[in-house]
């Protein structure tokens, strides 16, 4: 459980970093504040898949944010309503799109998961 709270602590720290560059009293749009919880759900309910080997985890994050992003735009252009992608990396019971936004939500969640372990080895790197 120590990574899911150095996950925490580092996302909420991005947060931060965020809502500095965009001003002290700026609001995070409800689409941020959505991608942010369902990252925040992530590293809560999920936890095991993160402290995998990295490169294995990040092969399957990418294909997951992919996989949502295109049934997103499948969806918008009225194609196939439900089917996951053939390269869903996991099982199929953890496929759980319901519409478009949803879908781009639960992307930009798994493209955050992929880029906090970059942002970590670069701190890493600059600290030693």
């Amino acid at each position: 459980m120590r990574g899911a709270a150095d996950l925490i602590r580092r996302l909420r720290r991005e947060v931060a970093r965020y809502k500095r560059l965009c001003g002290a009293h700026a609001d995070l749009t409800t689409a941020t504040q959505d991608v942010l919880a369902e990252r925040r759900r992530q590293i809560e309910t999920q936890v095991f898949r993160w402290s995998m080997a990295a490169s294995t985890i990040s092969a399957s994050v990418r294909l997951a944010a992919a996989c949502y992003a295109l049934f997103a735009q499948r969806q918008v252009l009225g194609l196939r309503r439900s089917e996951s992608d053939h390269a869903w990396p996991w099982i199929l019971e953890w496929w759980k799109p319901s519409d478009a936004r949803s879908a781009l939500v639960k992307a930009g969640a798994l493209i955050l998961a992929e880029i906090e372990p970059l942002d970590h080895q670069e701190q890493k790197a600059t600290h030693v």
